[in-house]
């Protein structure tokens, strides 16, 4: 086998790795999409479990997949009993779990830096609800929210939210914690 053989060769290989990994990719995606159109379970009902039990502000929400089994994974701050909790939300069944839970300080030093401390202290003094929000970003771009992820960057604080529209279109929208403003991103993926 000669040089350009080889190349050619390797080239179909990741070629056929990359497009089959897509595949499988978008073939998941369908199959969480399926799982909670029969269960008419969203993300924000997965909130709404949660705040049952753990008050605090949210500081992700992912659709995701533990042991085979689908599940919204929901981390929370509470400013208050300086904690975080990992939950694990069952769409099936709306059933509540306790991954783990972090102390916010450890060793003197806290896990946050200032400014992500008071810009989580504003959300709660503001009665920001991600809930509220994540509905606002649905009537937008109707779909399947797959992630909301607190972030910081340039002295704001947003939520850079992942959903999954009806035509199978990915989405990605910046929502400021603040004013709960909008603004798509294009996606690169």
């Amino acid at each position: 086998m000669n040089t350009l053989q080889k190349k050619l060769a390797s080239l179909s290989v990741v070629t056929a790795l990359t497009f089959g990994s897509a595949s499988t990719f978008a073939d998941d995606e369908a199959a969480e999409l399926l799982q909670l159109k029969r269960t008419q379970f969203t993300a924000e009902k997965a909130l709404e479990k949660v705040s049952e039990k753990y008050k605090g502000q949210i500081l992700e929400i992912e659709l995701d997949d533990k042991n085979d089994q689908l599940v919204y994974e929901v981390e929370v701050v509470d400013l208050d009993k300086e904690k975080v909790f990992e939950l694990y939300v069952n769409p099936s069944n709306g059933e509540v779990a306790l991954s783990e839970t972090e102390s916010l300080t450890l060793l003197g030093f806290n896990r946050f830096d200032e400014d992500k401390l008071a810009a989580l202290q504003s959300m709660k003094d503001n009665s920001f609800s991600l809930i509220g929000q994540l509905a606002k970003v649905k009537t937008e771009y109707p779909g399947v929210i797959k992630e909301a992820e607190f972030k910081q960057s340039k002295g704001v604080s947003y939520y850079k939210v992942k959903v999954l529209t009806h035509d199978g279109k990915r989405q990605k929208v910046i929502l400021d914690a603040a004013t709960g403003d909008m603004i798509p991103v294009m996606d690169h993926d």
